[in-house]
């Protein structure tokens, strides 16, 4: 029977093979080990629970799944679906969009909000070391990302909104005038054909405008609940952006009223 001292330094190994390459295999490991694949199984199973990799099919891969922060963002007026029903939107909704990083080395902003917060977490979850460059004024996003070993993340300074957990202020909106991003995946109040995007704060306003303005390409995180309304604030127009991701649940027609200002719709 293996010591305390014999399981945890394979478990350390485990754990650093696993970074070191990204992922692991019960079988590679129940070689190297000479021990059997349910001792793997149950190491990986151990190390999960501490947070240090994630199980997958046939082994393990870098990076944990990353728990939920005592501070959870909410949408301004977000209270239209039961929020199970919701989340499940925003789950769907951030694996699509996902997709649509157009490489392992991208400048990315992530917009605060719940949306864009599921959005990182299953960014985190994806993350095999990819070189990407983070900016975010959301602390939550900002931890999610950082806790899996994202190279460079960047969170904005100023004063964070208690509702939406939201960095805003002329600081933040400074720093990103400083700063350029290949693709910026934004939250939204509401989003209607008259008057775009738009928020309920004109202090979040201006950050979202200053990040929208200093992306080469615009993604908008959007659960179809939020589709054919209106807030106080616009900033930004259809036309200011590229990509809507939302749910099965839009209107039939929508998709095809969004052509005319240069501006796909993905659904999962």
């Amino acid at each position: 029977m293996a010591t305390v001292a014999q399981i945890n330094g394979r478990q350390s190994t485990i754990v650093a093979i696993t970074n070191d390459t990204g992922r692991c295999s019960v079988a590679d490991l129940a070689e190297r080990f000479c021990v059997t694949a349910e001792t793997i199984r149950r190491d990986l199973k151990s190390l999960e629970a501490k947070g240090l990799l994630r199980r997958v099919h046939g082994g393990a891969v870098a990076g944990a799944l990353t728990p939920q922060s005592d501070l959870v963002a909410t949408d301004d007026d977000d209270d239209e679906l039961p929020i199970q029903q919701s989340q499940r939107r925003k789950n769907l909704i951030a694996q699509k969009a996902i997709e649509l990083i157009p490489s392992p080395t991208a400048a990315i902003f992530i917009d605060a909000g719940s949306t864009t917060e599921a959005f990182a977490s299953t960014l985190a979850h994806n993350y095999r070391g990819q070189n990407w460059s983070i900016v975010t004024n959301s602390p939550n996003v900002a931890h999610t990302v950082a806790a899996v070993g994202v190279p460079q993340v960047t969170i904005l300074g100023g004063t964070i909104k208690a509702r939406t957990q939201a960095v805003v202020g002329p600081n933040a909106v400074e720093t990103l005038r400083s700063l350029r991003a290949d693709i910026a995946f934004m939250g939204t109040t509401a989003l209607s054909l008259t008057h775009g995007l738009t928020t309920s704060d004109p202090r979040e306003a201006a950050v979202k405008e200053t990040m929208i303005s200093q992306s080469n390409h615009v993604v908008v995180l959007c659960d179809s609940t939020k589709l054919g309304r209106e807030s106080n604030v616009q900033f930004a127009k259809l036309s200011d952006i590229d990509v809507v991701v939302s749910d099965r649940n839009v209107p039939p027609d929508f998709t095809s009223k969004l052509h005319p200002y240069d501006t796909s719709m993905v659904i999962p």
